[in-house]
């Protein structure tokens, strides 16, 4: 069931545009199988996960809930979305997934301004009422399976599309 750009969901808008898709999902903690089934049925795909971008810090690791690691978890987050979108330039429908809201969503927006392709973003939450709700999806009830489809439908009406 594997949609390629042309005449399945495209992240970017049409004619094998790119874009990119930050999935916030809280159960996920970074492992998410919601994210990991969005990559398999957008083609071609890439799936970044925000965590993995602090991971690869080597020395000086704070952790990322401390009031001083804002400069490492911005930098962490700068890399993620140029990395979302240098390949969404190029044609890949990016699933960025994270496991909490981005402080730093206005890079995500940032890159979209700067490159052109679009920006989507979906919160999946069990309790919506906790969250932006133009942003978020209902997940209680849901399987895997069909939260993944509501949000590539919620993809292909544009329904999540985040402005500049």
């Amino acid at each position: 069931m594997n949609r390629t750009t042309v005449g399945g969901p495209e992240l970017g808008g049409g004619r094998g545009a790119g874009g990119v898709l930050v999935l916030v999902d809280p159960s996920g903690a970074g492992n998410s199988p919601v994210a990991e089934l969005l990559a398999r049925e957008l083609n071609p795909s890439v799936h970044l996960r925000t965590d993995d971008f602090l991971r690869v810090i080597r020395s000086g690791q704070l952790p990322p809930h401390l009031p001083e690691a804002g400069r490492q978890n911005a930098t962490a987050l700068a890399a993620a979305a140029q990395a979302a979108f240098a390949y969404a330039t190029r044609g890949y429908q990016v699933v960025v997934e994270s496991p909490a809201v981005p402080a730093a969503l206005d890079t995500f927006r940032r890159e979209s301004r700067a490159t052109g392709a679009a920006l989507h973003y979906v919160v999946l939450q069990a309790d919506p009422a906790a969250s932006d709700a133009s942003h978020t999806l209902d997940t209680s009830g849901l399987t895997v399976e069909t939260t993944a489809k509501t949000v590539l439908t919620a993809l292909t009406r544009r329904t999540h599309l985040l402005g500049w």
